[in-house]
């Protein structure tokens, strides 16, 4: 049948033969299809679609029509779909009423019996309107049932990643747990991403877009033990030395002279040269090789093995993730994986023990606090990137012995919101740890948390007092930050500017010194060589199967290193610069540095000849104190302050 050129016009069958009904001028075909039927009340309804498209023509007329929900047609909608899923169409019941009474009298002597249209007998009880508005609820509510027999409950249905069905949660957690395990097991941190999307892909982004509203870090009930006394409460020189000498007597035990294959094989191949070649490779877009050398260096990277080997399996993830194009994919999953805070801690324990980098960090900041504030009554501290507040606890217990007698210490901890309904939870958990701190050493103590982007601070949020003595600490966050496309109204200049209107005491600031390049081989570059001396420093110092190493190096050093490699624009959270790129940006900022304290100086170098590894050094330069492995600069300390207007 070919259709008219008219788009108002469609077909209806009247009669046997096709008719076009313009629908401008529905108004006559309607009364004449009114007359032709108006005589055959029982012939007339044999043509359900024909009184449809009457009564819709007709909704101008001030004449009122009675509303029938038609059983056939429902059932005709209905059988088909039983027949798909292998079922039997159940029966309808003997007697099912779906006529609403109306004041025309058209069709009002018209009712369904068991899908059959018959005259309705004005003498039975079913005409009532209370009987109508009771099986007309009844007929919904049968269809509502019927419907719902074919939808899935997501609840109790998942998508199995492996062959696109659905399986009930019992069977997709078991296998979900088998997949994840063979997985990291032989791709490492996040799997071997997939170049092509099935529709099972589709499925699975869908609940993973509600699963990446779970917390980065998960919460406990115990905020402060045994465990967390050991590690945050400063037991004095002779017990860091012990714990020094207890983690490099259990390393020696576990060097073998007669290394493995593989380590053996691994000598034979340049891991960091097939990094550097791969991420050409990628940068350019030559597929074929990049995904060759992959394969290479899956052979001979490994989770487990010598820290050149454990490197080159994150670093290939982020490489194989960036081929694929599913770097925030990727990360996004990374991210979302759960991490303790008592975890967190392990690897803390494990880092200030093997070294001294992020101990004199820590100990640099909260020695210039207790000296600028010597005579102070009132302390107030707002800590840019608090994390876990586990550089606090020491400044407790260290103002609890001072001198001239112990202060009223404020604490105002800032960080980026955590994903889902309670962003500052983890931040409050922080605030009742310290809490319990100060009551237990006897120091007023108040805090108060903001989670939210730095720049969208404004100065009446963090309640300064005029009678206090203010520092800002940020260490080794502030790199989060985004920089922007401008450099004068970039997100960390807006903080810097908010700094300087507090006007601190001090403004200290720890970074990781590591430049940021727009340009993707350059910036691979950097991090490889930035990284090797990290996780060469834990090799030499660690045993390899050290819970903590393993922690530190598989999520809390892995999570940037994955970002800064698979992910690109807006997508990148890590955006480091040197101490000479921040010295020049904060001086830019109208903030003077201020010369280091020799005292301070003195004290971070005794730390490091406290029985450390000899490969680490502490040196002053340009105003900076520089920290790092065999001759590598790893972190950069500095303080700061407004200058006078």
């Amino acid at each position: 049948m070919v259709l008219p050129e008219e788009n108002n016009a469609f077909p209806v069958k009247l009669d046997g033969a096709n008719t076009f009904i313009d629908s401008t001028d529905h108004t006559n075909i309607s009364h004449s299809i009114h007359e032709k039927y108006q005589n055959n009340q029982n012939e007339f309804m044999l043509y359900p679609t024909l009184d449809y498209i009457n009564r819709i023509l007709l909704e101008d007329i001030d004449e009122p029509f009675s509303e029938y929900q038609d059983v056939a047609a429902l059932s005709d909608i209905e059988k088909p779909l039983y027949d798909i899923v292998g079922q039997k169409y159940p029966p309808s019941p003997n007697s099912q009423l779906v006529v609403r009474q109306s004041k025309s009298n058209h069709y009002s002597n018209i009712c369904i019996l068991n899908k059959q249209i018959i005259p309705k007998s004005t003498n039975t009880s079913l005409t009532q309107d209370s009987r109508n508005e009771s099986l007309l609820a009844k007929e919904f509510q049968r269809g509502v049932e019927e419907g719902q027999k074919f939808l899935p409950d997501i609840n109790n249905l998942t998508i199995d990643l492996q062959v696109s069905r659905l399986l009930p949660d019992t069977e997709h957690k078991k296998k979900i747990s088998e997949i994840e395990l063979e997985e990291e097991n032989v791709h490492g941190l996040v799997g071997k991403p997939k170049t092509r999307k099935s529709s099972s892909d589709e499925n699975l982004n869908i609940l993973e877009g509600r699963n990446s509203k779970m917390p980065m870090f998960s919460t406990e009930e115990i905020t402060r033990d045994e465990m967390y006394d050991k590690v945050l409460l400063y037991h004095g020189e002779e017990s860091v030395k012990e714990e020094i000498s207890r983690l490099q007597e259990i390393r020696k035990c576990q060097v073998n002279p007669h290394c493995n294959q593989k380590e053996n094989l691994e000598e034979n191949i340049d891991l960091e040269s097939l990094l550097v070649q791969c991420s050409e490779a990628v940068a350019l877009g030559n597929c074929k090789v990049a995904e060759e050398i992959i394969k290479v260096l899956r052979k001979h990277a490994s989770p487990v093995g010598s820290g050149t080997q454990r490197l080159a399996c994150i670093l290939t993830d982020g490489l194989e993730a960036r081929l694929a194009g599913t770097g925030r994919e990727s990360y996004r999953r990374l991210v979302n994986r759960q991490i303790s805070t008592r975890e967190v801690l392990k690897a803390y324990h494990m880092n200030i023990t093997a070294s001294p980098l992020l101990r004199i960090s820590y100990c640099f900041a909260n020695d210039y606090i207790r000296k600028v504030a010597e005579d102070a009554s009132r302390i107030h501290i707002i800590d840019f990137g608090i994390t876990f507040g586990f550089q606090w606890p020491p400044l407790i217990q260290a103002l609890a012995k001072r001198k001239g007698g112990v202060p009223k210490l404020r604490i105002t901890g800032i960080d980026l919101p955590q994903p889902g309904f309670r962003p500052a939870e983890r931040l409050n958990q922080i605030g009742v740890r310290l809490e319990e701190y100060a009551k237990s050493f006897e120091v007023p103590f108040e805090y108060q948390c903001i989670a939210s982007l730095w720049e969208s601070i404004c100065i009446n949020d963090l309640k300064i007092d005029d009678d206090e003595v203010l520092i800002v600490n940020s260490m080794f966050r502030f790199m989060q930050v985004r920089d922007g496309t401008f450099p004068t109204d970039s997100p960390r200049n807006q903080v810097l500017k908010l700094i300087k209107q507090i006007k601190p005491k001090g403004f200290i600031i720890g970074i990781l010194n590591v430049s940021y390049s727009p340009f993707f081989t350059t910036r691979f570059k950097k991090v490889l060589s930035l990284y090797s001396m990290l996780f060469d420093m834990f090799d030499t110092l660690v045993p390899r199967d050290d819970e903590g190493r393993q922690l530190m190096e598989r999520v809390l050093l892995a999570r940037p290193i994955f970002n800064l490699v698979a992910c690109e624009g807006q997508d990148q959270v890590e955006r480091p610069e040197t101490y000479k790129q921040w010295h020049k940006r904060i001086s830019q900022a109208d903030f003077k540095l201020l010369s280091m304290d020799q005292d301070i100086v003195k004290a971070c170098n005794a730390k490091v000849k406290s029985g450390y590894h000899e490969g680490f050094f502490v040196q002053e330069e340009s105003g900076w104190l520089l920290q790092g492995w065999k001759g590598r600069i790893n972190y950069g300390l500095s303080v700061w302050e407004p200058k006078l207007e």
